[in-house]
């Protein structure tokens, strides 16, 4: 209500009392003639201003009442639906303009009739009343009547639903956010209350005005047959990515979006790769993934000077600082590493050429001043060739540069130099070839060092020739450290997941080119961000020449379509309702907020786990989920707290995980319906990591021998589920397959499996239960958990907002692994690489030794 006629009449009152003013004042200039002439004038306008008066008084009585019977409407009628924030917030500024109008007339009552004065008091009287109750009004009651009133729903769940969800499915305000636990029946929740809003009266909703958003074809078909079978009813029910679609050929019905081809994920991955092998066999892109290999252990973004309060700080920090060779060896200085990446780059006389950094030289023995015994380590030890190199400190001036000295002054440090050349000297077994910082800083260093090594190696072998040769792109590769390796066999995977999770941000190859100019970033971080670069835009290339557009395209674009089209579904959607909610992204937010901004009366409900937040690979962020607040002003948070699936051991266990996450999450109880403690039981095996095959070996005897005994019990293969956190590694299933065969075991490494035992990645578990899980190689390496082959910082260019923490996800996707479990879970481990996670749950599981 927009108040004219009150508002108006405000401004007379202000006017008439202007013009007594001007009254007053003519009077007081009187004398004059310009007194007279001002207290006629204002008297002439002060009676038509009370005429006018007059004639408004009617209008702002009927204005002033109509207004009344609305708030009075809305409180009579506040328990036919949920008083939402938004509702309450909206009547309450209309209370409160309404009461600034009326308390101003009222200040200035003798300027009007007894009856109008008494009206107005009466109805400022009306209107704080009803202000107050709408202030102190608690939806409680309302819910409660609505729970008894639609139980029928309620009960038509496999299992009755209980308070907590059915106050979830109940509470109805503009914005929703269920915060659920493992096992709580989340989707139960958002299957019911789609339900509820069409079944409740007098608030119905129209069917063909709900949306259901789910992550997957699978979760979106289980949610229509669900509804379908149990209520009857059929909403829309789309997966982000079909909907994006949907809104594609709404927005372009006159275009041939038809002719347009859709890249899935499986079509987008064959693409990325076929690239990328086009790519692979060009010198430039392969120097281009050796000076990745070669940044591959610079994960810390490094400072420079001006991040530094003071300068000895700054060369604290640069004394400490070390540096990765390809070998994976740590050296102290870029110029050390340099070194040690030449001779893993080139072979001598075409063979590899052993080198030991650091190697103690007991020959070198020598007493220092203080008399203590002093072992020299020399920077590089080549043992075929006897021959060292050392790398001195010094630069251009003879000193040690102002970083590197610390507690080592240039008269400190020339002395041991002195020391250890004296040692050469004194010998003819070994020779040493010198190099210098000053010569690090030339451009041609490595020629400096090559020559000088060549002439080392001539003294020591006349007449014998020699020649370093660059190794092949395929050679250096397997010679590389094993992460490193690792990591460039798995780069056509993690570009694709770089290039998705930068159009999940909405980020073109050339804002990520402004990213890497304009902010810090770690070495490794901006190498690889080069190479995905190359084949982003390569595959976006290959996208347009075949008239084509991936999953992410189509959220991208309809987003783009609904903010260009202010007609594209408006006032489409009454209610959306979101399942896994912890998984939104960037663009699936954007795709939410522009459909809730076509309708100003659209609601939102929201249902997820925070702890079971596993997909960050493919660029969920969970701030849209732990700062819900921040995207959807003023929401109602309601939690799911009772987990039906595990029994009491694995619940608690769960919870104790997640504790040691901090506070990135979304604090709750985790309660457990079914009492029982089932002891959890974690097996070490006696094999450590130098009997690779012995450990697979026992592991798998144990486990399958473990199921063996469950399927003579009575178990079916269908009770039980075999999790690993990475699934395919070959020995460790290859293993498990040829104990099951000898056991007669039935498992199934595939998708699909029917009345088998399933072996799957913990990610691919999501959403399943058995009454027995084992969790294998829950171990501190490569492939274990946390697993530190996955490399998320490679991914942070193509992200926005907080940085990931690697260990929370990794800890997250363990509380999923373990709370598969209806009820026994059995983990494996290794003697001498326990996984951190194990230290954390200790008081929670009953640890043994597997024997041979």
């Amino acid at each position: 209500m927009s108040y004219k006629k009150t508002k108006h009449l405000k401004s007379l009152i202000s006017e008439i009392k202007q013009q007594n003013h001007l009254i007053l004042v003519g009077i007081i200039l009187i004398p004059l003639i310009i007194g007279i002439f001002l207290v006629k004038r204002a008297k002439q306008k002060k009676n038509d201003l009370l005429k006018l008066k007059e004639t408004l008084i009617h209008e702002v009585e009927k204005e002033n009442k109509a207004l009344i019977t609305e708030l009075a409407d809305i409180y009579n009628n506040i328990n036919d639906t949920y008083f939402t924030y938004h509702k309450r917030f909206s009547t309450i500024e209309k209370c409160n303009l309404c009461l600034e109008e009326l308390q101003f007339i009222n200040k200035n009552k003798a300027l009007f009739s007894n009856d109008f004065t008494n009206f107005i008091s009466k109805s400022i009287y009306i209107v704080t009343e009803l202000k107050n109750n709408f202030q102190t009004y608690d939806n409680t009651a309302f819910v409660e009547k609505r729970i008894l009133e639609y139980d029928y729903l309620f009960k038509k769940s496999p299992f009755p639903l209980d308070t907590s969800q059915k106050v979830a499915v109940v509470t109805d305000d503009t914005h929703n956010l269920v915060v659920a636990g493992a096992g709580s029946g989340k989707t139960e929740v958002l299957i019911t209350r789609a339900a509820y809003l069409i079944e409740r009266k007098p608030d119905t909703i129209n069917s063909k005005r709900i949306l259901v958003l789910a992550f997957q074809n699978k979760a979106a078909k289980e949610v229509h047959e669900r509804l379908d079978s149990r209520f009857g009813f059929d909403v829309k029910i789309k997966t982000f990515h079909s909907l994006g679609l949907e809104i594609l050929k709404e927005a372009n019905r006159n275009s041939d979006i038809d002719s347009l081809q859709i890249a899935d994920e499986t079509e987008q991955k064959r693409l990325v790769l076929s690239v990328y092998n086009e790519k692979i066999n060009d010198n430039k892109f392969q120097n281009d993934i050796i000076n990745y290999m070669k940044a591959y252990g610079d994960s810390e973004i490094r400072k420079s000077k001006t991040d530094f309060e003071d300068k000895e700080t700054y060369y604290e920090y640069m004394r400490n600082l070390t540096y990765t060779a390809l070998d994976g060896t740590k050296v102290k200085s870029e110029a050390e590493r340099e070194i040690l990446n030449f001779f893993v780059t080139h072979d001598l006389n075409g063979r590899r050429v052993k080198v030991l950094y650091e190697s103690p030289a007991e020959w070198m023995l020598y007493k220092k001043e203080d008399g203590d015994t002093h072992v020299p380590q020399p920077d590089f030890f080549f043992p075929d060739y006897d021959i060292y190199i050392e790398h001195w400190a010094l630069d251009k001036y003879g000193t040690v540069p102002e970083w590197f000295k610390g507690k080592n002054p240039t008269e400190v440090y020339k002395n041991s130099m002195e020391q250890k050349k004296k040692k050469f000297a004194e010998q003819d077994k070994y020779l040493l070839v010198e190099t210098t910082h000053k010569d690090f800083k030339q451009n041609n260093f490595i020629e400096i060092l090559k020559d000088r090594m060549l002439i080392a190696l001539k003294k020591k072998n006349p007449g014998k020739d020699f020649e370093f040769t660059q190794v092949t792109y395929e050679k250096l590769v397997n010679r590389v450290w094993k992460e490193c390796v690792v990591s460039v066999r798995d780069l056509p995977k993690n570009i694709g997941n770089f290039i998705n999770i930068s159009k999940t941000y909405n980020l073109t190859p050339e804002a990520i080119e402004q990213r890497i100019k304009n902010e810090s970033w770690s070495l490794k971080q901006i190498e690889f961000a080069n190479i995905a670069l190359i084949i982003y835009s390569s595959y976006e290339n290959r996208l347009r020449s075949e008239n084509k557009i991936d999953f992410s395209d189509m959220i991208n674009l309809a987003v783009r379509n609904l903010k260009q089209k202010e007609e594209l579904y408006k006032n489409y959607f009454d209610h959306i309702l979101v399942d896994e909610y912890q998984d939104i992204s960037q663009q699936r937010y954007e795709l939410i907020k522009s459909l809730m901004d076509k309708n100003t009366g659209c609601k939102l409900f929201c249902v997820g786990d925070d702890w079971q937040s596993i997909m960050g690979f493919s660029g969920s962020n969970l701030d849209f989920f732990v700062r819900f607040d921040q995207y959807f002003d003023h929401p109602t948070i309601t939690h799911l707290t009772v987990n039906y699936r595990s029994c009491k051991s694995i619940v608690d266990t769960g919870a104790e995980i997640i504790k040691h996450n901090g506070d990135v999450q979304i604090e709750k109880n985790a309660l457990a319906h079914n009492n029982t403690l089932e002891p959890i039981r974690v097996y070490i095996s006696i094999h450590n990591t130098r009997f690779v095959n012995n450990y697979y070996t026992q592991v798998a005897q144990h486990c399958i021998s473990t199921i063996n005994s469950y399927l003579q019990k009575g178990y079916n293969p269908q009770d039980i589920i075999i999790l690993s956190r990475i699934a395919n590694s070959p020995i460790l299933k290859n293993k498990l397959r040829d104990y099951a065969v000898v056991c007669n075991v039935p498992i199934s490494f595939e998708k699909r499996s029917w009345n088998k035992i399933r072996f799957m990645s913990v990610h691919a578990s999501k959403g399943l239960q058995a009454r027995v899980v084992f969790l294998l190689n829950v171990v501190d390496g490569l492939y274990g958990f946390p697993c530190k082959k996955e490399n998320p910082d490679i991914f942070e260019l193509a992200t926005k907002g907080r940085k990931k923490d690697t260990e929370e996800e990794e800890r997250r996707l363990f509380y999923v692994a373990i709370t598969r479990a209806m009820e026994n879970l059995i983990i494996y481990s290794q003697i001498d690489s326990e996984s951190k996670f194990l230290g954390e749950i200790k008081d929670h599981v009953i640890v043994d030794n597997l024997q041979n």
